[in-house]
């Protein structure tokens, strides 16, 4: 939606995610990563008081179900934070690289950055978001964007008035 607030948790992101993009996040976690998925599932299962067996007895899809109710509470901000990084960081280098290329920011070539820039100019975040959206869904720029903006407290203006002005970048 146009006027997303530009400095959502990850918990108010993967509640404003829509249900497909959901389920393709945690699809992948649960099949690509799955010492995550489980430590995830194990460590919000642990402070419900659940043991790891109480999954045994569940399927694939309904431990996703499970985690994904969980991750939408503030309580889980963490879990969902470290989820999401990972499938940005794993499923999604091209798209993490194009932006960061054409917004000419140092990487390591697989989309991780070691020094943040100060600012970033409005163009060349332009052009970042014009590259990501060649091969990817607005949905998934969008997501890509706030949880960068999340790497420096104040995040970056030129970001938060793209989120802003840009209606293909919506949640949902």
């Amino acid at each position: 939606m146009l006027g997303t607030p530009p400095r959502m948790k990850a918990h108010q992101l993967i509640a404003s995610l829509s249900p497909a993009l959901q389920q393709e996040i945690l699809g992948y976690i649960q099949t690509d990563t799955k010492d995550a998925f489980r430590t995830a599932l194990y460590q919000v299962g642990a402070s419900r008081k659940l043991r790891p067996q109480y999954f045994d007895s569940k399927s694939k899809s309904e431990r996703i179900d499970w985690l994904l109710a969980h991750m939408k509470q503030k309580a889980y901000d963490g879990v969902t934070e470290q989820l999401l990084q990972l499938w940005l960081l794993k499923a999604k280098v091209p798209m993490l690289t194009a932006f960061l290329d054409a917004a000419e920011v140092k990487h390591d070539g697989k989309g991780q950055v070691d020094d943040l820039p100060e600012t970033l100019e409005a163009k060349k975040v332009d052009a970042g978001i014009d590259a990501m959206l060649k091969e990817n869904s607005g949905e998934q720029v969008c997501l890509y964007l706030h949880m960068f903006q999340q790497q420096r407290p104040d995040g970056w203006p030129s970001i938060a008035e793209a989120l802003e002005k840009r209606p293909e970048l919506k949640l949902g």
